[in-house]
């Protein structure tokens, strides 16, 4: 709509106030019109022009709103989506099972029918009476002397002559039987995993987990009975997470608010408190997304900072570089890596948080399962699975300190050979390390090095989780990650995990139901991050309030 166009002006009797004075031609209506008019034409074209904007700015603004609405919406079907997907591969996972159980009810069935008519056909207990008695007999015909025993091989010929007969009967009576498997029933596929739906409000399931409980119970034992050195005796509380069939209080799932991408997948997630709190996102061969995250509100994604290589073309290459473990401090990141084809040493390397290599490389004769950056205590804690030991390494602040430090190596916690330590987590004045044997997770003071704790999982012992992963809070609070007990040597292309909450009392406070986690760590908010597989070669970052 076009305006403030004036052409040269006339004098005659305006067509709209008929009042003769100077005229001009609208370029919007083409009236010939006097100021007067023109200027109040021009104030109606500007009322009509500002209500169709205001109209067009209030349908945008409402867009807007419903799109985040929407958006807020979206978090919660995936989170319905992802208890579908776990729904779906343990429904596939319990006819997995159930074949496999009937399976091997049906060959047992052939193998005892085989077993039984051999016991009928081959008569080897017969056999070896017939055997004894003419033996014997042949002896007795040959030697005159010994008719006294007459009357005792007649009761074994009589006893003989009653077993064939039984076992003729026997034969007549079971007449050989062909197997036949009749041909199976028709199945819906939808019978198996049922019907998939879309509705607008989330359908509750409750058969996919069952609830947790914690039990206490006090150990009137020695504080360390796993640790070789000394310890004082005391009485400790000892915390076992158990599934609970009857009702228990209910279990608080906790709640997806956001997801971000990552380059490659999540295997280490490492937060790093500076002037604002930074994640590391590391896959198992060096590629690093960082991203600073909202301290005052968890609700708010992270803002992607950069992505760097620490090996660069380590993916591709033939014999990659793998990382065991990776730990971020102020000023170095540092990871232990092994090669492809040899897991029985170690190489330790320090880097800068831009993915510059400092210092050289620390080669380590023995694997390196976890390292733990300590500011607080100056130290480099490390798990050595050979030894079956903890130890740590005093913590280089600078380049010059990398060298001479990682060569003294202090002894923290030596076990027995029946303890094998798998990952360690610590806060300021604990550590607490997983043992691969007990499904147990054993908490330390630093100073002291007494056993202060033990949480015990039996979810293993009921062929269904293991523990394989902690984090414990400044409260004493921890965060456990239990991965699905899988057969030796199955690969399934998903895995069920379930990250569970404890209080500083070792009560259930939440848990996460997902597939395919990996790395996982705390944000500054107490919430709880995980790193997850996507895609084959890259995955997603997922928080939970």
């Amino acid at each position: 709509m076009t305006t403030n166009h004036k052409p040269s002006s006339i004098i005659a009797k305006c067509s709209s106030c008929s009042i003769k004075t100077n005229l001009f031609v609208c370029s919007h209506c083409d009236e010939v019109i006097c100021q007067k008019c023109f200027d109040k034409h021009q104030v109606n074209l500007n009322e009509t022009l500002k209500e169709h904007w205001n109209l067009c700015k209030r349908k945008y603004i409402n867009l807007c709103q419903q799109s985040d609405n929407y958006d807020k919406d979206m978090i919660n079907v995936e989170n319905e989506i992802d208890q579908v997907r776990l729904r779906i591969n343990k429904r596939r996972m319990d006819l997995v099972h159930l074949i496999e159980n009937e399976k091997n009810n049906l060959l047992n069935k052939i193998e005892e029918y085989i077993q039984f008519n051999l016991s009928n056909t081959q008569h080897t207990d017969l056999q070896q009476l017939y055997d004894s008695i003419n033996q014997r007999l042949n002896t007795v015909f040959q030697d005159p002397n010994t008719f006294n025993n007459m009357d005792e091989f007649c009761l074994e010929i009589k006893h003989l002559n009653t077993l064939i007969y039984n076992r003729e009967k026997q034969l007549q009576t079971n007449s050989l039987k062909y197997p036949h498997l009749s041909p199976p029933k028709s199945l819906s596929i939808s019978d198996v995993f049922g019907q998939l739906q879309w509705n607008s409000k989330p359908m509750s399931d409750h058969n996919l987990t069952k609830p947790l409980i914690i039990h206490n119970r006090s150990l009137n034992s020695t504080v360390n009975d796993h640790i070789s050195t000394e310890t004082n005796d005391g009485l400790q509380e000892k915390s076992t997470i158990i599934p609970e069939d009857t009702a228990t209080l209910p279990i608080i799932q906790r709640q997806k608010q956001w997801t971000t991408d990552t380059a490659g997948v999540p295997h280490f997630l490492c937060v790093l408190s500076k002037k604002n709190h930074l994640l590391f996102a590391c896959d198992k061969f060096g590629s690093i997304d960082l991203y600073q995250l909202d301290s005052n509100t968890p609700k708010n994604g992270p803002r992607r900072l950069r992505q760097f290589e620490l090996f660069p073309g380590n993916m591709t290459s033939k014999q990659p570089q793998i990382i065991e473990t990776f730990t971020v401090y102020t000023p170095f990141i540092v990871v232990a890596t092994h090669l492809s084809d040899q897991t029985d040493t170690s190489s330790i390397y320090f880097f800068d948080h831009r993915g510059y290599q400092q210092g050289d490389t620390c080669l380590q004769n023995f694997p390196v399962r976890q390292l733990s950056a300590d500011v607080a205590f100056k130290c480099l804690w490390g798990v050595d699975r050979h030894q079956h030991s903890i130890y740590y390494n005093q913590l280089p602040m600078n380049v010059q300190q990398i060298p001479e430090y990682m060569k003294q190596r202090e002894e923290f916690l030596k076990f027995g050979r029946d303890f094998e330590p798998i990952r360690i987590t610590q806060n300021q004045t604990s550590i607490a390390t997983v043992e691969r044997n007990s499904q147990s997770a054993y908490i330390y003071d630093k100073q002291s090095k007494k056993q202060i704790n033990e949480i015990e999982s039996l979810l293993r012992t009921k062929g269904v989780f293991r523990l394989w992963n902690a984090l414990l809070r400044d409260d004493k609070s921890m965060v456990l990650k239990l991965d699905e007990d899988l057969p030796p040597n199955s690969r399934p292309s998903l895995i069920n995990h379930l990250i569970i909450e404890l209080d500083s009392n070792g009560a259930v406070m939440s848990q996460i139901e997902r597939t395919s986690v990996f790395g996982f760590a705390i944000g500054p908010n107490n919430e709880i991050l995980l790193g997850c597989k996507k895609y084959q070669q890259n995955g997603l970052i997922e928080c939970y309030i």
